[in-house]
């Protein structure tokens, strides 16, 4: 749900390091997401733009939808939502919700969504954070990039093993949690 998007932002964003957190409390029936980045920031003018749609600075054919359709997910499911940038500083998207609300999407497949990230930026330094209930999966990619030596993260073993770590951390917590 918007993490790829919001990634991708940082990414056109000329970012050098992207930090993704995903914070799910049962208890407080609440779950977060938070992506924030060092790119090029935005002024006052571009954040408010952004959050009212159809502005990209990707290209004419983009629609520039992904923050305010997040914003008002956010919103309408009980949550908050909140935005930050500074020109040279890079921009930090933060979206809560409540986590039962009968119209929050479906959050979709995490383990695709956080191996795509990585895979995605591969250069790029990330960081991966996903808590719930207490329980913390963390994946950095300065880390892994020490494990793999000389192998990208688009190389097909490094993918299929990344997969199969991933969905162990994340489904093991989901199981304990659930």
């Amino acid at each position: 749900m918007h993490l790829l998007d919001l990634v991708q932002n940082a990414l056109s964003a000329g970012s050098s390091r992207i930090d993704v957190r995903v914070i799910c409390d049962q208890a407080a029936d609440r779950l977060t997401i938070r992506v924030a980045d060092n790119g090029t920031g935005m002024d006052e003018r571009t954040l408010e733009t952004v959050q009212r749609g159809y502005y990209s600075s990707k290209s004419e054919q983009s629609v520039g939808l992904g923050i305010p359709l997040l914003r008002e997910t956010a919103l309408h499911c009980d949550g908050r939502f909140a935005i930050e940038s500074k020109m040279g500083e890079g921009t930090t998207v933060t979206a809560e919700f409540r986590k039962s609300h009968i119209d929050l999407p479906p959050f979709g497949d995490l383990v695709a969504t956080f191996l795509n990230i990585i895979v995605t930026a591969d250069a790029r330094y990330v960081t991966i954070t996903y808590q719930c209930d207490g329980n913390e999966l963390e994946l950095d990619t300065a880390a892994l990039s020490e494990l793999l030596g000389e192998l990208s993260f688009q190389h097909p073993e490094v993918i299929r093993f990344l997969k199969a770590y991933i969905a162990e951390r994340v489904n093991k917590e989901v199981r304990r949690t659930g």
